[in-house]
């Protein structure tokens, strides 16, 4: 069975998130598999940054036409293969199989999608581009892979284009799609104009393909014409055939119900491994489970918050959006400073949260302090140093950061949706609150520090979450499943 799997980041080549997480772990784990499995991703900045010395010029050359114009582009490849550890080993290779679309122009940018003041102008292009290159890629090396797996609304209009404009081409013959839906409130909606840059016809412009309230949605267009669509998460999978989760797409997506599903997302334990993580100061497992209380009197030196290692120390780590819930913990911060709780931000996002969670730093600077920047490694000593991790999502796909905190011994606490209410058990390995509101976080929090003061309890939930297995070892065999499914 041959996959590509296409996506807009994949770590450890480029990262703004989950999407980077899975990609690259479901990569990892399909050649552990022995699966015969190329991966396409752009060639960005940070990518050459840190990897050109590991890839090597294939001295292909090839040209994709966006509406009148057409640009050409390169490429460059490596082979990527699994050690004893589980670590991923990129060296050069001119066939390997990781390939690298590039085009200075389109992706030698600082950041991969846009600044804090907003998405790039031409995404549009730079990601029909993308998308293009990927088929012209496989036509001109003749590949003929039995699952195109695409990943979120920038690779959304290869289902279609396989349909299409590309049809015909005897690589594709027998060729399925998959599309996976990471998160449905990005969905790669633009002006009609750029319909034109597809090329694609004004046959396309309907309710049934790409047409989306006057506007273009590739994402749209990649639902009703991928052979089978997957979200990252069961009940998440059942959440966006509703109004309040489907963002305009619920009825699109109950006229494909047929052809969803939901499969879990799961975290790299070679990664996130208290017992062998080299980023923290002491590793621990659930036999010297008191060694975690170490990593957490180094992270409050780190912070010079005011508190010692029995005060309850909780955080928030990820993106600073409306999505995360960062608004209703904002709201609720001052009584949980009342609490005697000390509190860490890590993360970066929209400007206007930044500064929020920075004014309120300066308020209370001895039981905040924020960290406005994406730190991997920063990320591994919180998760190991704090009590509780913060989850209070208005949605939430699926979520990595409470399967990470889970692993450390960190007890999350998290609105009850999407993959939150599939993998957190209330009272037993977290804590799930329903309402998007400050007070229902905050009873929360107050039932967790219940919890916290009977160091019994506390250690039995800690050893409880701890012994949870989401492993993509395990998860990944239902893609495996999936794919000989659609392939049949």
């Amino acid at each position: 069975m041959k996959i590509a799997l296409v996506s807009a980041e994949a770590y450890p080549f480029s990262k703004t998130g989950g999407l980077g997480d899975v990609v690259g772990a479901i990569f990892k784990e399909l050649i552990i598999a022995g699966i015969d499995v190329k991966l396409f991703l752009p060639y960005y900045r940070i990518t050459k940054e840190k990897f050109s010395n590991n890839l090597e010029s294939t001295e292909i050359v090839y040209g994709v036409q966006i509406g009148i114009d057409k640009k050409f582009g390169t490429i460059r490849s490596a082979k990527a293969t699994v050690d004893s550890e589980g670590n991923l080993i990129v060296k050069p290779d001119r066939m390997g199989n990781v390939f690298f679309i590039e085009h200075n122009d389109f992706f030698d940018r600082e950041r991969l999608y846009g600044t804090n003041s907003g998405d790039y102008l031409d995404n549009a292009e730079r990601f029909i581009f993308f998308s293009k290159a990927v088929l012209e890629i496989c036509k001109i090396l003749n590949f003929k892979f039995d699952i195109i797996h695409c990943h979120d609304w920038h690779t959304a209009l290869i289902p279609l284009y396989l349909k299409t404009l590309y049809r015909e081409c005897m690589c594709f013959e027998t060729s399925r799609s998959i599309l996976t839906i990471h998160n449905l409130g990005y969905q790669g909606v633009f002006p009609r104009e750029k319909l034109e840059l597809t090329g694609f016809g004004w046959e396309m412009f309907h309710i049934d393909c790409l047409e989306f309230y006057g506007m273009v949605n590739f994402l749209k267009g990649g639902i009703f014409n991928a052979d089978m669509v997957t979200t990252v998460s069961p009940t998440y999978a059942k959440e966006i055939l509703n109004p309040e989760y489907g963002f305009g797409l619920d009825g699109v997506l109950r006229k494909k119900q047929s052809k969803l599903m939901g499969i879990l997302n799961g975290i790299d334990y070679s990664i996130w491994n208290p017992e062998k993580d080299s980023y923290i100061a002491h590793n621990y497992g659930i036999h010297n489970i008191h060694e975690k209380i170490k990593n957490k009197e180094i992270l409050i030196k780190m912070t010079d918050l005011e508190c010692s290692v029995d005060t309850p120390l909780v955080a928030f780590i990820g993106r600073m959006a409306s999505q995360k819930g960062i608004d209703i913990l904002i709201e609720a911060l001052p009584s949980l400073i009342d609490k005697g709780i000390g509190i860490i931000f890590e993360g970066t996002g929209e400007a206007f949260y930044e500064n929020k969670v920075r004014e309120i730093e300066q308020k209370f600077p001895s039981k905040i302090h924020a960290f406005i920047v994406f730190d991997e490694i920063l990320a591994h000593k919180i998760y190991a140093g704090v009590d509780s991790i913060i989850l209070p999502s208005k949605y939430e796909p699926c979520g990595l950061s409470q399967l990470i905190a889970m692993r450390y011994g960190t007890i999350p606490i998290c609105r009850k949706t999407g993959g939150f209410a599939d993998t957190v058990e209330d009272g037993i390995t977290g804590f799930l609150f329903e309402n998007f509101d400050p007070v229902s976080l905050i009873f929360s929090v107050e039932r967790f520090l219940q919890i916290y003061n009977d160091r019994e309890k506390l250690t039995q939930m800690r050893i409880n979450a701890m012994k949870k297995d989401f492993s993509w070892s395990k998860m990944c065999k239902d893609y495996i499943k999936l794919y000989e499914k659609v392939k049949s």
